[in-house]
């Protein structure tokens, strides 16, 4: 997969080199490590998951009537990984062989009918040009009022997968040249002829079962995750930009450690399975983070700030320099 496009002014990256500076003095070397792919720990990932699928699938398959939710439940959990692995392969951390790593983000990709080149995209100007013209993770440059801001938010939390499948594909087109016009659109063919042949091969109540239901549980969790990752943050500031989730380790289990998102942020070059030992190594060595203690904590914010149409950051967390750095 291509490398990231850069900003032309280059704001975010300046922001990053100012960020390292501030926080890596000292510790360079335990940085750079947590950079390292570990092969090993994401086959165990996708193991572990596929393995839940599959106990799931078992339940639904053998259960009768209402005792098929659980099963329902477990296939969307697992599959609640598909867009975190998808997200992983488009920094590239799936695999270290380019190609290899392509083709797993395109495999996760498709039961959620996304081209892994598109959404790749879209993802690049989101981290280069995060709350700028062509970054559509963020709303309010697209929107100048904050109840419009508001009715993003929301949307995102209702709908916001469904809009993700939706319009991917118009803004990466809009967006890449002709060279990614040609793979996406020979990925969004592809996906749609293997689409077709497996929902011709099965019946419409198996395609729902194991399909479709499960993906209404991913809806629920990927945008909750999604919008607490960047909701009531402050864009000019790297350090509000993005939202660290504080959560139960089954949690963060669940949602890969993304919900670590300043981490990853600051650092989208690491992959998830680090990224909880990144935020222990740099949480005190950061001057301000945007926080919440739970997902629960985030939605009381959420909602909170609704009532009055805030739009301010939410969550800001002053950090008192750490020992280490002040001796560093």
């Amino acid at each position: 997969m291509k490398a990231p496009r850069i900003a032309d002014d280059n704001f975010i990256r300046a922001q990053q080199r100012r960020a390292g500076a501030e926080i890596e003095t000292g510790i360079e070397a335990e940085i750079q490590a947590l950079h390292q792919l570990n092969a090993s720990q994401r086959w165990r990932e996708f193991a572990t998951f596929i393995t839940l699928y599959l106990v799931g699938a078992l339940i639904a398959a053998l259960a009768d009537h209402w005792l098929v939710l659980p099963g329902i439940l477990l296939m969307g959990l697992a599959m609640n990984t598909l867009g975190i692995f998808l997200h992983e392969g488009l920094h590239g951390l799936l695999a270290s062989d380019p190609r290899r790593n392509h083709l797993l983000s395109f495999l996760v990709g498709l039961p959620l009918l996304l081209s892994a080149t598109a959404y790749q995209t879209t993802h690049n100007d989101h981290h280069y040009d995060l709350g700028r013209k062509l970054d559509y993770g963020t709303y309010r440059q697209h929107l100048n009022k904050p109840g419009l801001v508001w009715a993003a938010y929301f949307a995102q939390l209702l709908i916001g997968s469904l809009i993700y499948i939706l319009f991917i594909p118009v803004l990466a087109w809009k967006s890449g040249g002709g060279h990614a016009r040609r793979i996406i659109l020979a990925e969004y063919l592809l996906i749609a002829l293997l689409f077709i042949l497996f929902a011709r091969s099965v019946s419409p109540s198996t395609l729902m079962t194991f399909w479709l239901y499960p993906l209404l549980i991913v809806n629920i969790l990927s945008n909750l995750r999604g919008v607490a990752s960047h909701a009531m943050g402050d864009v000019e500031d790297i350090y509000c930009s993005s939202r660290t989730v504080h959560c139960s380790r089954w949690m963060e289990w669940l949602f890969l450690h993304e919900n670590y998102h300043l981490e990853h942020h600051l650092y989208p070059r690491v992959p998830s399975y680090h990224l909880r030992a990144l935020h222990h190594l740099i949480r005190a060595r950061l001057p301000r983070a945007l926080e919440a203690d739970s997902y629960l904590d985030f939605l009381r914010m959420f909602f909170r700030a609704a009532r009055q149409l805030d739009l301010r950051p939410q969550g800001v967390r002053i950090q008192a320099p750490s020992i280490d750095k002040q001796t560093a």
